[in-house]
């Protein structure tokens, strides 16, 4: 299927809009025209925060940082926040189906291979919006499409690459991506309203309204609407291992026929459906007094590669959530409360649905004295995870069936000395973490050390560990997986089983960095990275044992989640360019990086397993084994190439690529033929072109293609194929 929704379509809608000129208002664009004259240095030494959790210029930043602001995302004509995570380096953006992506942060994806999807995912880059974390604490990770905010809402996007739980506590075991919020800049009224429709049914329409009373106090309240087809009805089975159409029924992995087809994928077409609403408060009372207030609340289905329905890899995620955060700083004291709520399904199926509820608060102050700062602060977590009013108890079928909670306690101390007349920086940070599960304290540290040749030249060096977080379902999950009669009165069972003792998966890392301004024209940022990542966690089949119910036998084969003997070692290369000349501006980005696997064994179960051949084959198998690892790309990037025609018109070209990888599922085990389970997936190269016109003040038509070059395959495991995109819409600011 491949449905096209062309400009003839669209001109009832714009042609309008061409001749209305003034009549949409007078809004100053003087914000807009300034972006474009700013210099190269002023443009890549915008302000960051989050690489210190303090406003400075990216040039001067500690870490490896980017930001990507709602300039850089509207000239690209990106129509989501995920997408718009291709123009930063670093990032591995690879989409499933039209609208939802896997993301990751310098890769280590798919690790472990052979793994679930929902533990091989993204599971240890934290995303925030305006330092609220959005972490999912059933298996890690994070669910984009539950995300209220869209596009409108955005005034940058920030990144910062690497472990950085010193800062943020534990989860930030790749980097953090956090995104910051727009504010009303000019008093009186704020709306800014956009339209999006494209191929494949694709609608992205969103709305924002707000006032800023004076100097002191704003509000925006924002609408967001996205709506997506796939670009095929296809749906890939695991055990046939092809592509089937409207099937009448599925086969699971262990053969079994599953006719609930219509149930689990009541809308096949469907990529994305989503709603949502956000309220934003601001107050700066003084230099030293400030306040924000968010809320917002979301309903959205998607049609993504999630979690284990044992069929196919796509499932039919539905999530209601709700949220609201508090911020304060008084004299140097920041205080953060937020919650965040609501009910999810990972699977259109009963049994998978759960209630959850997330509470945070985050207090630490700044004592400043000369060149001396010293931040301490204390930080508590709990997050809930209910699925018993949805599961059945007794048979064990839901997801959980069990009432889950996660508390995490955390201190940190972070100190900045400035010397050499301030070129020299030296940043030390150290937070201790307790969880419930498991029980003891994690530490994690962070010391960089930053160098300012003169304005042009700055060199930085970084050493840093962060753990990951305690998860629900590794901590409480107890499921049938497989029951079925052996003898009379004899039954085997397999039963997934908690495992709240298992260890916390964690990475140390080595990294220098360069960013200069070589002249007046170039700027470049170059990283050189060590990961040394370890304590994997995945189900492992252990020692069989036996239990009685009733007049029953039962032959119970445990699968608890186990760590790994496996490390991961990364060593990697990110290079940055930025070269500008009057109105052309052209910015390059890549990263090269080699992935190793070592004392890793393709087996998942204990030598105690009873499984056949345990004593040899089991996870211990492979020690002093070194191999390459092939899902994550040895190569990817990207560039953008903007060039201002005239002050009303603009285009830009961009890029995404990255090499050719193979994935391993596991199904690559249970089926064992070393055909199905596994999929290399080639290198690909996307080309997007975006034209964008300003009739009049305030008003802003775009027409932009996405895959220029037609592409038509799959990015991710037996995923949809992602072919040519061809979208316009309508953009217009008060």
């Amino acid at each position: 299927m491949y449905k096209m929704y062309t400009i003839k379509k669209l001109l009832p809608v714009m042609l309008p809009l061409l001749f209305a000129g003034e009549a949409f208002g007078q809004k100053d664009t003087a914000e807009y025209h300034s972006y474009k004259r700013m210099s190269l240095k002023e443009l890549l030494n915008v302000k960051i925060e989050s690489a210190s959790k303090q406003d400075e210029l990216l040039l001067d930043a500690p870490l490896s940082a980017s930001v990507v602001n709602r300039v850089d995302i509207e000239r690209a004509g990106c129509t989501s926040l995920m997408e718009a995570l291709r123009l930063v380096p670093g990032m591995i953006v690879r989409e499933e189906t039209n609208g939802n992506y896997d993301i990751h942060l310098r890769g280590m994806d798919n690790v472990p291979p052979n793994a679930p999807f929902d533990i091989a995912s993204n599971t240890t880059t934290l995303v925030m919006i305006d330092n609220r974390p959005v972490y999912s604490y059933l298996r890690g990770g994070t669910f984009w499409e539950t995300l209220p905010v869209a596009l409108n809402d955005v005034e940058k996007i920030e990144v910062v690459r690497g472990p950085s739980a010193a800062l943020y506590g534990p989860n930030a075991v790749n980097g953090v991506i956090n995104i910051i919020t727009r504010r009303a800049e000019h008093k009186g009224p704020y709306l800014e309203a956009n339209m999006l429709h494209g191929s494949s049914l694709t609608y992205a329409d969103n709305i924002s309204a707000g006032y800023r009373f004076n100097d002191k106090w704003s509000v925006i309240a924002s609408g967001n609407y996205d709506s997506r087809d796939r670009t095929q009805l296809s749906y890939f089975e695991f055990n046939r291992n092809e592509y089937l159409t409207n099937p009448d029924y599925f086969l699971n992995i262990t053969n079994d026929t599953v006719r609930n087809v219509d149930q689990r994928y009541p809308d096949q077409p469907l990529a994305t459906k989503k709603y949502a609403g956000n309220i934003f408060l601001n107050a700066d009372l003084s230099g030293n007094t400030k306040f924000s207030f968010s809320a917002g609340a979301q309903h959205s289905e998607v049609q993504k590669v999630s979690s284990e329905n044992e069929v196919t890899p796509l499932s039919t995620a539905t999530s209601e959530s709700g949220y609201a955060a508090v911020r304060g700083y008084v004299h140097g004291l920041s205080t953060q409360f937020s919650y965040n709520g609501g009910t999810q399904s990972t699977d259109n199926d009963p049994g998978r649905k759960y209630d959850y509820h997330i509470a945070g608060a985050n207090l630490e102050y700044n004592y400043t004295r000369g060149a001396l700062s010293i931040k301490p602060g204390l930080s508590y977590t709990t997050a809930v995870y209910d699925d018993t009013r949805y599961s059945n108890l007794q048979t064990k079928s839901g997801l959980l069936n069990a009432r889950g909670e996660i508390d995490t306690r955390s201190a940190f101390l972070r100190g900045e000395y400035r010397l050499l007349a301030n070129k020299l920086r030296l940043v030390a940070g150290a937070a201790t973490t307790n969880f419930n599960h498991p029980n003891g304290t994690y530490l994690s540290y962070e010391f960089a050390g930053t160098y300012k040749l003169n304005q042009r030249h700055v060199f930085r060096v970084v050493f840093s560990q962060a753990p990951r977080s305690s998860n629900i379902f590794d901590a409480y999950a107890t499921k049938t997986i497989q029951n079925y009669p052996t003898a009379q009165h004899q039954y085997t069972r397999v039963q997934l089983e908690s495992n709240p003792d298992a260890k916390l998966m964690h990475a140390d890392m080595v990294e220098f960095g360069y960013r200069a301004q070589l002249a007046r024209n170039w700027n470049v940022d170059v990283e050189l990275f060590h990961m040394d990542g370890s304590d994997y966690n995945t189900p492992v089949y252990g020692r069989p044992y036996q239990q009685l119910e009733g007049a029953d036998t039962i032959n119970m084969i445990p699968v608890r989640s186990t760590t790994l003997p496996m490390r991961l070692h990364q060593y990697g290369a990110t290079i940055s360019l930025a070269w500008r000349y009057e109105r052309l501006e052209v910015r390059p980005f890549a990263t090269l990086q080699h992935t190793e696997a070592l004392h890793f064994a393709p087996y998942i179960n204990t030598p105690d397993a009873g499984t056949p051949n345990a004593a040899e084959n089991n996870i211990y198998s492979g020690m002093n084994n070194h191999s390459t690892l092939s899902s994550t790309p040895a190569f990817f990037g990207g560039a953008t190439v903007n060039y201002v025609v005239n002050d009303w018109m603009n285009v830009n070209i961009s890029s995404y690529s990255y090499s050719s990888q193979v994935y391993y599922h596991l199904s690559n085990i249970l089926f064992n033929d070393g055909i199905r389970g596994i999929d290399h997936i080639p290198a690909k190269l996307i080309i997007n072109a975006n034209v964008s016109f300003m009739p009049a003040k305030g008003l802003r038509l775009f027409c932009t293609g996405k895959n220029l070059l037609n592409e038509n395959y799959r990015e991710f495991f037996k995923a949809d194929a992602i072919p040519f995109m061809l979208a316009a819409g309508m953009k217009y600011d008060l």
